[in-house]
């Protein structure tokens, strides 16, 4: 369990992501950031219901910083995105490139 402290500061990092922009394509939703760079990509027509983290810019912070563990990511990122993205019930995964 991830305690007080280490969540806020997970939040305050997952902050300069919660204006990126959202474009739909086809089925693909993709959320970019101010240099046109995906961040978040999910497919609506995905029956495994995954959603793709970048993992230089986002998941690798809480990997390399927070030393957190794979579980730990998945869960501050899904309650990020459903807090701040209103996406729920996607599992989220990390992607090296889109």
């Amino acid at each position: 369990m991830m305690s007080e402290q280490k969540k806020k500061l997970a939040y305050k990092f997952l902050n300069r992501f919660n204006d990126l922009e959202k474009v739909v394509k086809d089925v693909g939703i993709y959320y970019l950031d101010n240099n046109k760079k995906i961040m978040v990509y999910y497919s609506q027509d995905d029956e495994y219901r995954d959603i793709w983290i970048s993992y230089d810019r986002i998941w690798s912070f809480f990997e390399e910083f927070f030393l957190m563990k794979y579980e730990e990511i998945q869960g501050i990122l899904k309650d990020w995105l459903e807090e701040i993205y209103k996406i729920k019930g996607f599992t989220p995964i990390f992607s090296y490139e889109f």
